[in-house]
């Protein structure tokens, strides 16, 4: 623990630390939750906080986020305890609100290799969509298929079909059988359901098979767990329409960046 100019820089060592520090951010409750390690930093004081945990990335690599108010987080990353902690550490990425990363920069040079990304949620059960009784759920015998679908309609995707224990995958199919969306939940390391992968078949995009895919997912993750999250590239202004009027909160506006070291993933942000 250190203190300077009123800021103390400490360890966050359990959930309930982490929750209080953060004012029980969604993020914290929904996306990290049960899955925090208990090895975290915090910078505060009576004026504001900033935090910086471990976080795992969609594809589950391991990496860091970081949040708080501005002043804070320069708090925060000047110590150098607490760079030595990340940069030492296991961690091949780090997130920071896209409105505050030029003062993480001021301390970590992690380059440009990375992307801008919205995390959603919501507690509240959509109203219902047209199209929705379309929608059936695949099954992992609907793996390569699914995997050429998103190659030609989504190439940018995160989605990776079956490619770990408890995903969902879900679609809807034309009258011959063949896939016209696609769409996937899979638990945050708190457990709630997260979707990913949704595309549409570019020809019948702006029909709303989306928008009947996203509900008919989020109303099964909210009736069986009692929320829904999702992540979205921060340029699709189309995909974010379609889930603010689906119920979603935006409660983090991230941008990720990939250690220099590190191997990032095809279409990782």
């Amino acid at each position: 623990m250190s203190t300077a100019g009123g800021v103390t820089v400490r360890r966050v060592r359990t959930l309930e630390d982490l929750s209080g520090l953060t004012d029980r951010h969604p993020v914290v409750e929904l996306d990290i939750g049960r899955g925090f390690t208990g090895d975290g930093w915090a910078a505060e004081s009576a004026a504001g906080r900033a935090v910086v945990v471990p976080r795992r990335s969609d594809h589950g690599i391991r990496g860091a986020a970081t949040l708080g108010d501005a002043a804070h987080l320069d708090a925060l990353w000047s110590s150098p305890e607490v760079r030595s902690w990340f940069l030492d550490g296991p961690f091949q990425h780090l997130s920071a609100p896209r409105e505050h990363q030029p003062v993480v920069a001021r301390y970590l040079d992690l380059g440009e290799r990375g992307g801008d990304w919205d995390w959603m949620w919501t507690r509240t059960a959509p109203p219902h969509v047209p199209g929705e009784e379309r929608v059936v759920v695949l099954e992992p015998s609907d793996r390569e298929e699914l995997t050429a679908f998103l190659a030609e309609h989504s190439p940018r995707t995160h989605g990776q079909p079956f490619a770990r224990p408890g995903q969902l995958w879900a679609g809807v199919r034309d009258d011959d059988g063949g896939l016209l969306a696609c769409g996937a939940s899979e638990p945050s390391e708190a457990g709630t359901p997260t979707l990913a992968g949704i595309a549409v078949d570019t020809g019948r995009r702006r029909t709303g098979l989306g928008a009947a895919l996203t509900a008919a997912l989020t109303r099964r993750a909210v009736d069986e767990v009692g929320a829904c999250a999702l992540g979205m590239f921060a340029d699709n202004d189309a995909a974010r329409r379609i889930y603010h009027r689906l119920g979603f909160t935006t409660a983090m506006e991230w941008r990720s960046r990939w250690l220099p070291s590190s191997t990032p993933p095809r279409n990782s942000a």
